[in-house]
C-alpha cells in the first residue's frame, strides 16, 4: 500500500540494477527489497521497450508523476 495515498494497485516497477522500486501515481516511491531481480523478469517477461532520457522523463510520460493523483486506471 502507498504510504503517500494509500493505493494498492496501478503502481509502475522500476528495475534499476539489483533494486526494484514501485512508483505510484501519486509520485509517491519506494525501493520493494521483497522483489527480486528474478521477480521483477517474470512480472514483465518479454517486453516492448522505450527509452527515455531521465527517470524522471519516463515518469512524467507514463503518468506517474503525480499528476493523476487518487485515479486508479483500468
Amino acid at each position: 500500500m502507498c504510504s503517500g495515498c494509500q493505493a494498492r494497485r496501478d503502481w509502475l516497477l522500476i528495475n534499476h540494477g539489483r533494486n526494484v522500486w514501485v512508483c505510484c501515481r501519486c509520485g509517491d516511491q519506494w525501493l520493494e527489497p521483497e522483489i527480486s531481480r528474478a521477480d521483477f523478469d517474470a512480472l514483465i517477461g518479454t517486453p516492448d521497450v522505450t527509452n527515455y532520457p531521465s527517470v524522471e522523463q519516463a515518469l512524467t510520460a507514463l503518468g506517474f508523476d503525480g499528476a493523476f493523483a487518487g485515479i486508479y486506471l483500468k
